[in-house]
């Protein structure tokens, strides 16, 4: 399985990826995480709901809404 996801993923490494462990819950030790494995299974569709699409064109902000939005982005200072 992890040669297959590092195929689709363009790596031709036998070692699984960390986002192949971490998307079964794996550890990084291949004997601890083979024995607790029985199988796996990886399936994905990709099905477009809708399609969004902004038709007006020059869009406004209202004032009140530029001045809420700080003009320098400080994860700290937005957090208080």
């Amino acid at each position: 399985m992890a040669n297959y996801f590092n195929e689709m993923s363009g790596i031709t490494a036998q070692i699984p990826l960390g986002s192949f462990n971490s998307m079964f819950n794996f550890t990084g030790s291949w004997m601890v995480d083979a024995a607790a494995t029985k199988s796996l299974s990886m399936v994905g569709y990709f099905i477009p709901l809708f399609k969004v699409e902004i038709v007006k064109e020059n869009l406004a902000l209202y004032e009140d809404i530029k001045r809420a939005v700080p003009y320098s982005w400080d994860p700290a200072a937005l957090a208080r």
